[in-house]
């Protein structure tokens, strides 16, 4: 639907693997029901919790319970009461299927999924215009010569101490070269265009709306599962509400084209940078990874793959492979940057052991079957 220079486009996305953005919230052992027999994990509302231990006069053994570091699993502390699992719906907001963590003898915490104001989980466009931005920024660097910033990023990368802030610095510059390209002058001076103020920036010219909220039984929980490049698997015990494959939801895009004309940019471009940074993603990095017989198969089709959310990895998130022709000389910064990052972890092995930077990719599991994070499908109009 066009109005004026606006056009509004329905945006579909398909989970294809699990995919988690953050509440910030983490429920420990004590916020939670875990029914191990079932598989399934209760979320209590805590104010109707609260309300319905009151009117027993439960209150001061909640409080008790809650302060006792020796005590951790509020479903015992509610049967010990008298209070089983046919009085759940009066105090639960949702429950979930519990995934792997039903069978694992570390499952503690959990990393709750962002919820809206109707307490249903949705993504916010704000995830999904980052993970464009930075397909589109991988695109551009191929249509230029971007030597100066390669060579002024390698040259930074020598000093460990101050790489986390050089590298930000040339990045900032890379990014005020790659988006700043409206040409809007500074009205104090004419003559002088505000090339570093964000508003030459044409992705501003991008608006994407929160997805439609999504139901419970799309969420599921999910382990973190490491692998290095030859197949091992490393089991961290950190558990994750995540949307499972299979869930669909819809987002509203709205394209200023007096602003995105400028640039030159449309749909069909913003598609062929998330296709081109997909494989991109894949050639220099997934790759590299041994393929087990329990993985996940994926299926090719038209549609273009995005990668969203916490727990993708640093390569789905970063542009110095993309930025960098020469592999060998990327997995060489990517190895100085997480050694200065991780540096108890020895990433600057990774290029001669590894051969590839990170070492780890990141995976969950679900129903039996191995995922990489953050995949999702989707397709515009």
């Amino acid at each position: 639907m066009r109005i004026g220079p606006f056009e509004r486009i329905e945006v579909k996305l398909r989970v294809l693997t699990p995919v988690f953005i953050g509440s910030g919230e983490e429920l420990t052992k004590k916020e939670y029901i875990f029914d191990e027999t079932r598989g399934i994990i209760h979320m209590p509302d805590l104010r109707k919790l609260a309300a319905f231990l009151s009117a027993r006069s439960l209150i001061p053994a909640y409080q008790e319970y809650m302060l006792d570091p020796g005590k951790n699993n509020l479903r015992i502390f509610l049967r010990e009461k008298g209070i089983d699992d046919k009085y759940y719906p009066s105090f639960v907001q949702y429950s979930i299927d519990a995934g792997e963590a039903a069978a694992s003898g570390r499952f503690r915490g959990v990393l709750t999924f962002i919820k809206g104001p109707d307490g249903r989980p949705y993504i916010p466009g704000s995830s999904l215009k980052g993970a464009i931005r930075t397909a589109v920024a991988a695109k551009l660097i191929k249509q230029d010569n971007y030597v100066k910033f390669i060579d002024e990023i390698e040259r930074e990368s020598g000093n460990l101490e101050q790489l986390e802030r050089n590298i930000s610095k040339v990045a900032g510059q890379l990014e005020v070269r790659l988006f700043n390209r409206l040409d809007v002058k500074d009205p104090r001076d004419p003559e002088k265009i505000k090339r570093h103020d964000a508003v030459n920036d044409f992705m501003q010219g991008i608006k994407i709306s929160d997805s439609l909220p999504m139901e419970f039984e799309n969420l599921t929980l999910c382990g973190k599962y490491d692998r290095l490049p030859d197949g091992t698997v490393r089991k961290i015990p950190l558990f994750r509400e995540c949307l499972a494959p299979g869930t669909e939801t819809r987002f509203w895009l709205t394209i200023d084209r007096s602003i995105m004309n400028k640039a030159g940019i449309n749909i069909e471009f913003i598609e062929d940078a998330l296709r081109g940074f997909y494989n991109s993603y894949k050639k220099s990095f997934e790759q590299y990874f041994k393929v087990l017989a329990e993985d996940y198969r994926e299926e090719t089709g038209e549609e273009a793959i995005i990668i969203l959310g916490g727990g993708a990895g640093y390569v789905a998130k970063t542009l110095i492979y993309p930025l960098i022709p020469e592999r060998d000389r990327a997995v060489k910064l990517v190895s100085k940057i997480m050694t200065r990052q991780f540096n108890v972890h020895k990433h600057d092995r990774d290029p001669a052991v590894y051969k590839v930077s990170p070492r780890m990719l990141k995976t969950t599991m679900y129903k039996g079957v191995y995922y990489p994070m953050g995949k999702c499908a989707i397709t515009f109009g």
